[in-house]
C-alpha cells in the first residue's frame, strides 16, 4: 500500500513439505500467501472511514460467496482469501480516514475484514433449516456441556421446533432437567439412515467419516449425502454449515473438531461426483 500498489487478491499457497524437520516439533508456517497487485492509480481519491465500511460491506459477502460456492475454496484459506476482495477496497484509495482526518491503518481495515467474514457466516447460518439453526445456537451457547432444560425450550420456541420430537429426536440429549448436544463421534456408522434428516445431521454424519477410524471417507459421506435428497436447502447447505462449523471451532483453537469440517467442504465436489454412482458395499 505504501509502495503505491492496490491489492486485489491474496492467495494461500501449500509452499511447505508437511515432513520437514522444523515442523516437527513446532507449529511452524504451512503455507504462503500470494499478494496480487497492481499499480494504484496516481490520482486516486481519499477516502473516509465510512466509505471503506459501506463498500466493504456492500462488496465482501459477494466475493465471500464467489470464494465458497464457486471458488470452493477449503474453509481453513477462506480468512487468507477474503482479505483480497477486501484490501481491495481499502487500497484503492491514496488514504482512509477518520472523520476527524486521523490515518484508518492497515490493522484496522484488517479487523473490519474479519468482522464481515464472521457477519457472513452468521447470515449463512440464519439460511439453515429450523432444527440446524437451534443446534448451532445452542453450540455457540453451551458448547457440548449439559444445559437446562429450559434454557432449551425457549431456544426450540423461538426456532418453532420441539425439543423432544422430529426434527431434534436424535441430535439432543435429555434427561433431569438437562439437555446435551449429541457430539459428532456419536452420529457413528452403525447409525441407520432415515428420511428427513436435517443439514445438522447430515453434516455431522459425513464430517465423522473424515475424522474417525473408519476408513470410508468421501466414499462414506456420498451414501450420507444421497439420504439427503430432500433435504431444505438443499444438500450444498451441509457444506454451508461445514464451513461455519470449521470457523467456530477454528476460533477457538479445537483442532480435532475442525479439521473434520475442513476436510469434509474441501472434498465436496467430490462427494457430490461419487453420490452419483452406486452405493458403498460397507455400512454407513
Amino acid at each position: 500500500v505504501n509502495a503505491g500498489f492496490q491489492i486485489v487478491g491474496t492467495w494461500p499457497m501449500r509452499t511447505e513439505m508437511g515432513n520437514r524437520s522444523n515442523s516437527l516439533s513446532a507449529n511452524t508456517l504451512a503455507s504462503s500467501v500470494i499478494l496480487v497487485c497492481r499499480p494504484r492509480a496516481e490520482d486516486a481519491p481519499a477516502g473516509t472511514r465510512r466509505q471503506f465500511l459501506n463498500e466493504l460491506e456492500s462488496e465482501l459477502p459477494a466475493a465471500l460467496d464467489h470464494l465458497t460456492r464457486e471458488g470452493h475454496i477449503a474453509p481453513v484459506d477462506l480468512a487468507q482469501a477474503a482479505i483480497g476482495p477486501g484490501m481491495q477496497v481499502y487500497s484503492k484509495y491514496s488514504r482512509v480516514e477518520t472523520i476527524s482526518g486521523d490515518h484508518v491503518p492497515v490493522r484496522d481495515a484488517l479487523i473490519e475484514i474479519n468482522r464481515v467474514i464472521a457477519e457472513y457466516h452468521r447470515r449463512e447460518q440464519g439460511e439453515l433449516d429450523a432444527a440446524s439453526q437451534f443446534c448451532m445456537e445452542w453450540l455457540q451457547q453451551h458448547g457440548y456441556a449439559e444445559g437446562s432444560y429450559g434454557d432449551a425450550e425457549l431456544l426450540s420456541q423461538a426456532k418453532n421446533v420441539a425439543v423432544e420430537s422430529a426434527p431434534l429426536d436424535g441430535l439432543l440429549s435429555s434427561g433431569g432437567g438437562r439437555v446435551t448436544l449429541l457430539r459428532m463421534d456419536e452420529f457413528s456408522s452403525d447409525r441407520p439412515l432415515s428420511g428427513g434428516m436435517t443439514a445438522w445431521e447430515g453434516c455431522m454424519r459425513m464430517a465423522y467419516h473424515f475424522k474417525s477410524e473408519y476408513g470410508q471417507t468421501v466414499e462414506g459421506a456420498a451414501d450420507v449425502a444421497r439420504a439427503l435428497s430432500g433435504l431444505d436447502g438443499g444438500v450444498d447447505s451441509v457444506e454451508r454449515l461445514a464451513r461455519i462449523l470449521y470457523d467456530y471451532f477454528d476460533r477457538r483453537n479445537d483442532s480435532s473438531n475442525a479439521v473434520a469440517f475442513n476436510a469434509l467442504a474441501t472434498s465436496w465436489q467430490d462427494i457430490l461426483t461419487r453420490m452419483q454412482g452406486p452405493r458403498s458395499d460397507r455400512l454407513v
